[in-house]
């Protein structure tokens, strides 16, 4: 078995096969996918934190419906 290692950042699920390796692009491949630990702690503390501060902010007065509307529309005008 013949191996390569480059870092790279995906774009939309799709890996870019950099050109040194451009004989690779048509055979069969294993691919081994590694994040750095890292970054992955850093998006799961930041998502605790959200989740955080929305046990702290209490019970709200909207209906679940209106708050799936507002995060719609938050999602199609790209605003927060």
């Amino acid at each position: 078995m013949y191996a390569v290692e480059f870092e790279t950042v995906s774009k939309n699920g799709i890996i870019e096969i950099p050109q040194a390796y451009r004989e690779f692009a048509s055979k069969s491949l294993r691919v081994v996918l590694m994040m750095d630990e890292s970054e992955k702690e850093s998006k799961v503390a930041h998502l605790q934190s959200l989740i955080d501060e929305g046990i702290a902010s209490g019970s709200g007065n909207r209906t679940m419906s209106e708050l799936k509307d507002i995060a719609k529309n938050r999602l199609i005008s790209g605003t927060k």
